[in-house]
């Protein structure tokens, strides 16, 4: 990230504890702000939360305009928290920058940089009227937070994270096919919770015609499903299909090749999906570009689910950043369906490494969350 200089300044211990109630506000809106980064902000006065919130569900108001119309006259001279550098153009709203000087703000202290400000000065504008600004608090958490809306921005492409659930010896399904269940319920619960988090979700056209999928996040209280992508380049998918159903269609896309006659795509528009034309070879496309497509559509967050040829295309591209690997104590044997498909590795050296972020038991089952390792 390219940061701006500032003037030496004082770091308080409250300042890593206020940093984390913002990252938390920010955490809510992932899954609901795209193409917008989530943004959390919290403003102290004299030891006191007088204003707090999150980016609103499609990134507007942001995060500071919020919080600061709740604390009122009692920003001027607060703390104010923001887990990502204030904006400082005029768009759809006015810059936050602006906002925070009029408030006559005491100290603004950032977690991170926004690349898309740079032209922008924002926290040399804060510091010329007189605001002490920080920078660089909980900063590591924070790119995390938002690496999807980065990776747009620096790599053309969305984060990635891939699902796999499998027994124990690393089989998907039975030699018939069978899969249900797998894993647990706790285990699926997860699986639903991680579904929250992203922007869409994305399956091959395998999958729905094995599985007939929801692909919706079935939790109390959640009402904002993931955009459904389906990989059908020849548009196969059964019209009953349930992504297809009253209330589903309109938030599911399916990429399909040119080839694809005007009849055919009509009949998906009229049940009320969006088609997305990508070039395909030999019935593939090419999952770089398929990825930049996703991009220009808004989606910083996507998760792969299924099935093992979408997951293995993406794998051998070295286009997965993070993998969910749900393991249930279970053995199907060799005659199993593997999760993961010829990667076409000979030697030791090529193979994909990988990091162990965290193991989660659900009940029986466990649950890696794996970094895929560059080379």
């Amino acid at each position: 990230m390219i940061e701006q200089e500032l003037s030496p300044v004082k770091v308080y211990d409250r300042d890593f504890h206020y940093m984390q109630l913002a990252l938390d506000l920010a955490a809510q809106g992932l899954g609901r702000v795209a193409p917008n980064p989530s943004v959390g902000c919290v403003i102290v006065k004299d030891g006191v939360i007088v204003g707090q919130a999150r980016s609103a569900d499609g990134g507007r108001p942001h995060a500071e305009t919020q919080a600061l119309a709740q604390a009122g006259v009692r920003a001027a001279g607060a703390d104010i928290y923001t887990t990502l550098e204030p904006c400082g153009h005029y768009g759809v709203t006015p810059p936050c920058v602006e906002a925070l000087i009029k408030a006559k703000a005491g100290r603004v202290i950032i977690a991170c940089h926004d690349p898309n400000q740079s032209q922008h000065h924002c926290m040399e504008r804060l510091q010329a009227a007189g605001i002490i600004v920080t920078q660089g608090i909980c900063e590591a958490e924070a790119l995390v937070l938002n690496e999807g809306f980065f990776n747009v921005i620096t790599k053309q492409r969305p984060l990635v994270t891939a699902k796999i659930a499998t027994t124990l010896d690393g089989k998907i399904a039975t030699s018939s096919g069978k899969s249900k269940w797998i894993t647990g319920d706790s285990a699926r619960r997860k699986v639903h919770e991680i579904r929250a988090v992203h922007d869409a979700i994305l399956v091959g056209v395998g999958t729905v015609l094995a599985d007939d999928p929801q692909l919706t996040v079935r939790l109390e209280n959640y009402n904002n499903d993931p955009v459904r992508i389906i990989i059908d380049c020849d548009l196969k998918t059964p019209m009953t299909s349930q992504i297809l159903q009253k209330g589903a269609a309109d938030k599911t896309w399916f990429l399909c090749g040119s080839h694809v006659t005007e009849d055919r795509r009509d009949d998906f528009r009229n049940m009320g999906a969006k088609l997305v034309s990508l070039e395909s070879r030999s019935g593939f496309f090419a999952p770089d570009v398929l990825l930049k497509e996703l991009a220009k559509q808004g989606i910083t967050r996507l998760f792969i689910e299924g099935g093992g040829v979408t997951l293995t295309g993406f794998l051998k591209a070295g286009l997965v950043d993070r993998l969910y690997w749900f393991r249930a104590p279970k053995l199907v044997g060799a005659d199993g369906m593997n999760a993961i498909q010829p990667l076409g590795i000979y030697e030791i050296e090529e193979a994909i490494d990988l990091e162990l972020e965290q193991r989660i038991m659900l009940d029986k089952d466990i649950l890696e969350v794996w970094r895929l390792e560059r080379q």
